[in-house]
């Protein structure tokens, strides 16, 4: 196992388990990539895992083997004939779990075009690293349906970033331009690894003994950074209906004990393993809830096994989402 593995979040193995009524209901085991990640296949609650891949540049690659077919049968005829330059598009998206570039790394050659499509508002593409540009392009902060392109002719490697979610988010990309080669088939992009963003779970949230509970599980020889979160009233836009208006949060470890607790994260609990206010932290995580209603709790956990019960304060009911998310990625 390598060094500060986590199970339950991120590129360090997320464990999800939901239960109510304290009866894990499974019906089966998934493993997910090489870092020997396996899920509980749960009946009765809709889990997302998010996946996000490193090296997607299979567009590209499809879009080449076209372009070397149809061009191939003209050039036994007319030797003047050379292969066309290449339009390879980037989709710029951003959901409820995150923006991105998708993919985030395309390969391309000399004279070939990248086209970025915004399929949400908000963003844009700057060449350099986040907070510094190097000046190549810079489409401005754009909304969905804006269309932008930049024509690379020399080959490098070129990152860019979204000039707003490029430091709090990690949304940023690379362009990699090839040089010339003898032969016209493109190289592909050698495979990369890919890391799990965050997992999370949706049930609707009683009272007693019908909790929501989620438990994850913290691999490794050394402690694991997360942020756990639960929300209720965000989850509004996204058409849930009867939400969980004021989610209460707490944090338990292997023994059952307490050991952190929030009810709305902009007032920070202190106790337990909760020893400074955590409000600039979770804003500055980047996971930080919308709506002032919702909890958050950041700790750092020596590797076992946690478990996240959710509740509604005063007794309410309503449906919630709880999720945990890496602060420490390995990539």
């Amino acid at each position: 196992m390598r060094r500060g593995a986590v199970a339950a979040v991120a590129a360090a193995n997320v464990l999800p388990r939901l239960t109510a009524s304290r009866e894990l209901r499974s019906t089966g085991n998934a493993v997910y990539g090489n870092n020997d990640v396996t899920f509980p296949v749960l009946r009765e609650a809709a889990d997302w895992l998010q996946l996000h891949s490193l090296t997607d540049a299979m567009n590209t690659i499809a879009f080449r083997t076209i372009a070397v077919v149809m061009i191939s049968a003209p050039l036994l005829i007319f030797s003047q004939r050379t292969t066309s330059a290449a339009t390879v598009t980037v989709t710029i998206v951003g959901n409820y779990y995150g923006f991105s570039f998708n993919p985030s790394s395309v390969t391309i050659h000399p004279g070939d075009t990248v086209r970025w499509n915004w399929h949400s508002m908000g963003h844009s593409t700057t060449s350099g690293s986040p907070g510094m540009p190097n000046g190549l392009w810079d489409s401005g902060i754009r909304n969905q349906g804006a269309m932008f392109t930049y024509t690379f002719n020399t080959p490098g490697s070129f990152p860019y970033y979204c000039t707003v979610h490029g430091a709090c988010c990690g949304m940023t990309g690379v362009v990699r331009v090839m040089g010339p080669t003898p032969t016209p088939t493109p190289t592909p992009t050698p495979a990369g690894r890919s890391y799990l963003g965050n997992i999370s779970t949706r049930g609707f949230v009683q009272t007693a003994d019908n909790v929501m509970i989620g438990g994850f599980i913290i691999q490794g020889s050394q402690a694991k950074r997360v942020i756990i979160r639960v929300i209720g009233r965000e989850l509004i836009p996204f058409g849930v209906p009867n939400v969980l208006n004021d989610p209460t949060l707490e944090l338990h470890n292997s023994a059952g004990t307490l050991i952190a607790s929030n009810n709305n994260w902009q007032t920070t609990i202190i106790g337990g393993i909760i020893t400074a206010d955590q409000v600039s932290a979770i804003q500055n995580s980047g996971h930080a809830p919308t709506q002032p209603s919702e909890s958050a709790i950041i700790a750092t956990l020596p590797p076992g096994n946690y478990t996240a019960i959710v509740r509604g304060m005063n007794n309410t009911t309503g449906n919630a989402l709880v999720e945990v998310y890496d602060l420490q990625p390995v990539f």
